[in-house]
């Protein structure tokens, strides 16, 4: 009897060993993941910071890409802009812009995205730009 009972007790602690260390992994990604977001979050800002917009000759539909110089690897950003004045004119100088940050780690792949509205009007020249002055 005494045999049994020993063999129970290692198999309930065998479940529940394996049970901790289960819960433990799934914290742990957790973790991965709020760091990867957080990462993404100040990465969405580098974009605006060494891309801005208000450096540009004329605002115009598109989209561009590119990477970070000192980020891990796998990290990517992509941005891109459409003009709602080219389906209706009573939205003229309405643009959406939307910034995406790419990640990759392992086989799986992560992204973060914002989106903003912005109204860029014409300048004196009749271009759309964000430039102080209009110039």
């Amino acid at each position: 009897m005494t045999l049994v009972e020993v063999m129970m007790a290692v198999v309930i602690l065998g479940l529940a060993l394996g049970g901790l260390v289960e819960a433990a992994s799934r914290a742990l990604a957790v973790v991965r993941q709020a760091r990867n977001y957080e990462t993404a979050r100040r990465m969405l800002g580098r974009v605006e910071a060494e891309q801005p917009l208000w450096l540009l000759d004329e605002i115009k539909a598109g989209e561009e890409s590119g990477g970070f110089e000192d980020a891990p690897p796998g990290w990517s950003w992509s941005r891109a802009l459409v003009d709602f004045s080219e389906e209706d004119e009573q939205q003229e100088g309405l643009f959406q812009m939307t910034t995406r940050v790419y990640w990759t780690q392992g086989a799986r792949r992560g992204m973060e995205e914002t989106v903003q509205m912005l109204y860029v009007p014409k300048n004196t020249n009749g271009k759309r730009t964000l430039k102080p002055g209009g110039i």
